[in-house]
């Protein structure tokens, strides 16, 4: 005899029902929209790097709501709020400082995103408008970092807005006009902060949700571009063959094994303790952090060997954290043996590059090419690269906590003074070709990027299947960051 349902059951489905039509959607149509199958290589991260900075996005409107309550944004109390952040409010050094991180962290992945779609030749038709946002929101994380050290009002910050507001004056035509809104008025004073403040917490974040918005929309109506692993018969044959691609992935093994066998070699003698900004490690933790160091950059050789994908996340993971770790200490004048940390940069850079090139020939396990589901399986793995970020930012957060410069003044001129790290390549552009001559390479550059889907296409139509764009990006890689370590040293 079958069951008859409760009197209960039904009181579960009506208040159920009640609430659905409280919200008068289609919900089936809601899920099949909102659960289209995704294609197999978004399983990589690397290949859905577009989410890492929403999320960090995300982090940086939390903490900085919660800043907001304590900051004062005027020129007589903004340093002095900040240091009551920093020193007296409880765990606001804390906020502080996984605020600052969180920034440094966006503009790190936003590019990668970026090199990511450009080395996926993701940009071509239909996505030019998406290329296109992508590079505005490039532009307004940039601002967005700018404005927030703006805020501390320290000698960092007066003397920082000081020299944007002199190349933004340089622009033809509208540079005078531009300038004069920066700083409210002829001279940076007062209303130079408020306006700092307004574009920080106000306008910029309301036009990044909007374009984010935006590109989410467009690359829902596009589809996300699909890419194959399998290699082509004609383009391997271009490339050298399978000797060749072989000798190289194993080539890049080799350097891993390297750094691998230099780090438990540090272990074992370990004269000297690792720096860690205001913090020194023991001699016996320095040994345990080389000896943690050894065993990740050997399992990436090993990987690498096999021509195994996670390999590669591995060591431009190892690289990416090494290149920044000889960047902050060059910039703080902390470096030691100097020339032999360029030469591990340079080594760094060109197996990263490589492998960043040739990242097609790395195998996964099979049948991960297969679509699958947005929700869950897509959600839960973003959830799981959100919690890596929380860990990380709370490491970052504890080991560098963000402090506090010298209070801002107009008639001190520091000696030294440089701007955060991912303006050091414009900063080196200034003092080597003087003030027009940068404003106007900048200009050319940033045209460059804008308008780069286009000129893909022309440089297409003149070398069908040369790959010129990629040696380009090539290029412009390594001269952003030897402009950048460059800066860093001096």
């Amino acid at each position: 005899m079958p069951h008859e349902p409760s009197a209960q059951g039904h009181r579960v489905r009506s208040v159920r029902g009640r609430l659905w039509q409280m919200l008068p959607l289609d919900w089936g149509r809601v899920e099949e929209v909102t659960n289209e199958p995704v294609p197999g290589h978004i399983k990589r991260w690397w290949f859905a790097l577009g989410g890492t900075p929403a999320y960090l996005f995300f982090i940086q409107i939390t903490t900085g709501i919660l800043l907001s309550f304590y900051y004062v944004s005027s020129a007589d109390q903004a340093y002095e709020s900040v240091r009551a952040i920093t020193e007296k409010v409880p765990f606001g050094w804390f906020l502080r400082s996984i605020h600052k991180w969180a920034s440094n962290l966006m503009i790190v992945t936003v590019v990668l995103h970026m090199c990511r779609v450009y080395f996926s030749c993701a940009f071509r038709h239909p996505r030019q408008m998406n290329w296109l946002i992508g590079c505005v929101l490039l532009l307004c994380t940039l601002t967005m970092g700018f404005t927030g050290y703006s805020l501390i009002y320290e000698q960092l910050s007066y003397w920082g807005i000081t020299v944007a507001t002199e190349l933004t004056a340089a622009i033809p035509l509208v540079g005078d006009v531009a300038a004069t809104f920066m700083r409210g008025g002829e001279q940076i004073g007062p209303n130079t902060l408020t306006r700092m403040y307004n574009l920080h917490v106000g306008i910029l974040p309301v036009l990044m949700i909007l374009l984010i918005g935006l590109h989410i929309a467009l690359i829902r109506l596009h589809g996300v571009s699909e890419l194959s692993f399998v290699p082509h018969p004609d383009r391997e044959k271009e490339s050298g063959g399978e000797a060749g691609l072989l000798l190289g992935v194993r080539l890049v093994a080799l350097v891993a094994a390297m750094a691998a066998l230099g780090c438990m070699v540090m272990a074992a003698l370990n004269p000297v303790p690792i720096n860690l900004i205001a913090h020194e490690l023991s001699i016996d933790s320095s040994r345990v952090v080389w000896m943690i160091g050894a065993l990740i950059t050997a399992t990436a050789s090993v990987l690498l060997f096999r021509g195994h994908y996670y390999g590669l996340l591995i060591w431009l993971l190892i690289g990416i954290l090494t290149l920044g770790k000889l960047i902050f200490d060059l910039s703080q004048g902390e470096a030691k043996n100097v020339t032999g940390w360029i030469a591990v940069s340079v080594i760094l850079t060109l197996t990263m590059v490589y492998g960043l090139v040739r990242h097609n020939r790395f195998y996964e396990v099979a049948g991960t090419d297969k679509p699958f589901n947005f929700f869950p399986d897509h959600i839960i793995s973003e959830i799981m690269i959100g919690t890596l970020l929380l860990f990380l930012l709370t490491l970052l957060a504890i080991v560098f906590p963000a402090h506090m410069g010298e209070k801002a003044n107009p008639l001190v001129t520091p000696e030294h003074i440089k701007p955060e790290w991912y303006f050091f390549f414009q900063f080196r552009l200034l003092k080597l070709t003087g003030l027009n001559t940068a404003v106007i390479l900048s200009g050319l550059l940033g045209g460059l990027v804008l308008f780069w889907p286009w000129i893909d296409t022309l440089l297409e139509r003149i070398a069908p299947k040369r790959d010129i764009g990629v040696y380009v990006g090539i290029f412009a890689f390594v001269m952003f960051l030897f402009f950048t370590i460059w800066e860093a040293m001096v």
